[in-house]
């Protein structure tokens, strides 16, 4: 990939991206700091949702990095794509200190969802406790933004499989939703978490 250039990857992208038939590009990283081929594969992506429609899902780094967000939602979008077909990964592991709440709404007034995962489980690398991450989404809402909230448990390994003594697949249903509903965040707007945000995230009409 470092040796390619920009064009050679938006046409593999967009051959693989139908030829396997994918849902959306991600989970596209980038690190404290962009390097030069991570703002390529933005770019090559961006340019890829532009000929195919797929929804875009980045990684931000686990840590307190509010300038990720923006700087991913800059590349993306500075290659003309509606903001609205993107949510921003990873921004459960901003802690406290850091004011998640500052970058959370920032993500989604650019249009952007706001990818709150980790949740239903606590890993070593985003070790914030669970009532933290109930309070991000009720910042959100006090905020108006529900329609800008996806959340995810971020599975990405056999360790994490209840037959491996993880949380599984459920964890954010099992988990982290009933604490929603303990601390009074209505059925409706839990629906429209669960249910309507992801439907108009996932949902795409390919160009003609």
């Amino acid at each position: 990939m470092a040796e390619m250039s920009e064009d050679e990857l938006v046409e593999e992208l967009v051959a693989d991206a139908g030829a396997q038939r994918w849902g959306a590009f991600g989970e596209i990283a980038s690190s404290l700091e962009m390097r030069p081929d991570e703002r390529k594969v933005h770019r090559a992506v961006a340019r890829a949702h532009l000929r195919t429609g797929l929804p875009i899902f980045t990684h931000t780094p686990h840590e307190s990095c509010p300038s990720c967000a923006m700087e991913q939602m800059d590349v993306i979008e500075g290659v003309g794509v509606d903001l609205s077909h993107v949510v921003i990964g990873h921004m459960a592991t901003i802690r406290p200190e850091h004011d998640p709440l500052a970058t959370h709404t920032a993500v989604a007034r650019r249009g952007a969802f706001v990818g709150l995962d980790t949740l239903g489980h606590e890993m070593s690398r985003s070790d914030i406790p669970a009532a933290d991450k109930v309070r991000m989404v009720q910042d959100l809402l006090d905020a108006g933004l529900e329609d800008h909230i996806l959340l995810s448990s971020d599975q990405g390994n056999v360790r994490q499989f209840k037959r491996y003594y993880g949380h599984g697949w459920a964890s954010v249903l099992m988990q982290f939703v009933p604490k929603l509903r303990y601390a009074g965040v209505p059925e409706e707007t839990i629906r429209k978490i669960l249910v309507d945000n992801p439907r108009r995230f996932l949902a795409f009409v390919p160009p003609a």
